[in-house]
Order: structure tokens, then sequence, then C-alpha cells
């Protein structure tokens, strides 16, 4: 199963295929086991997939996490140095876990 996402055009290269040019106007996302989901897009000329990046239930929790600790700059009263803190860290915490996650799947190979 999957579902596109809307986002601006970004150009790209099909490095690993064609060598065409393309916009990506959108990503994909595949369920996979285990709860593990992956947002790619491929490359309209030779389908080549590129993969954006992988995400479990954790990483996802994470996310939305940080989409609640950014909303909290809104704040005019907020401490934004405090806040900003802890976006870094979040941000972090997302990016060891889709490094977590990209490294289980290419163990499963």
């Amino acid at each position: 199963m999957s579902t596109a996402q809307a986002s601006k055009a970004i150009p790209a290269i099909c490095n690993e295929g064609c060598g065409e040019q393309f916009e990506v106007k959108g990503f994909q996302t595949a369920r996979l086991p285990g709860a593990v989901e992956k947002t790619y897009f491929n490359c309209p000329h030779c389908q080549r997939e590129y993969v954006a990046y992988y995400t479990d239930s954790e990483v996802r929790q994470l996310q939305d996490k940080i989409r609640r600790i950014q909303s909290q700059l809104q704040n005019p009263r907020a401490n934004q140095s405090v806040i900003l803190k802890n976006i870094k860290k979040t941000q972090a915490d997302i990016k060891a876990g889709m490094d977590r996650v990209r490294a289980a799947i290419a163990e499963k190979g």
C-alpha cells in the first residue's frame, strides 16, 4: 500500500539509474513489516526507486513530539532558548532512530 505526499518540486538527477534530470513532486509511503514505513520517490524515466527515509512507531512518535515542541515557539512568553534546545535534541533523536531503522532494513537485506 502506498500513498502520495504533497510537497514542493525538488530538482533531482537519477544518478543510480538512467542519468536523467527530473523534479520530485511528491513522496510515496509504503508500509513494511514491523510497523516500518518507507518514504521514497521513483525516477519518472526508468522507475529507479530512491528511499528518502524509514520510520517506525518510535520515530513517528518523536516526529509528533517535535511538531508539538515547534508549536510552542508561537507563544511569545515561552522560553525560546529552552524550546530550541528541545527541538535540537529531538531532531538528533529522530536522526538516530531513522539511522537505526535503516540499518535494520539493510540487515534484513
